[in-house]
């Protein structure tokens, strides 16, 4: 059960991975050079900071790596008990969600602000 559960969480993390990565990878080809990037925004809507477009396009897919391949190490040390890995499999199921969703919604929001500022 533990290896079946640990092949799951890889498949989960790589399909996560993979979105995450051809959304930045979009979003790069559609966003010209030297256009600012908006990371967060204010009650009202508007960006409140930027970052330079290779910071602002892969600071998620970077700290998405990151979380997932330390998932991928921390199961392997947990395969005689089922429970923690059935645990952290769903942990990381979770994590590769959000964290797919977390790009998908950022990146609408970067390329919505960006046509109505008609930078795109």
């Amino acid at each position: 059960m533990e290896t079946t559960l640990r092949v799951l969480g890889d498949g989960l993390s790589i399909a996560a991975l993979a979105i995450i990565a051809a959304t930045a990878q979009g979003a790069w080809k559609r966003i010209p050079k030297g256009v600012e990037v908006p990371m967060q925004w204010g009650f009202d809507g508007k960006p409140t900071w930027r970052a330079p477009k290779a910071v602002g396009l892969l600071a998620i897919p970077a700290v998405a790596i990151a979380v997932l391949l330390s998932f991928t190490i921390t199961q392997a040390t947990f395969t005689a008990d089922p429970t923690r890995a059935l645990v952290i499999f769903l942990v990381r199921a979770t994590l590769a969600a959000s964290l797919g969703l977390s790009q998908l919604f950022h990146l609408r929001f970067v390329i919505k602000t960006l046509q109505d500022e008609g930078q795109l």
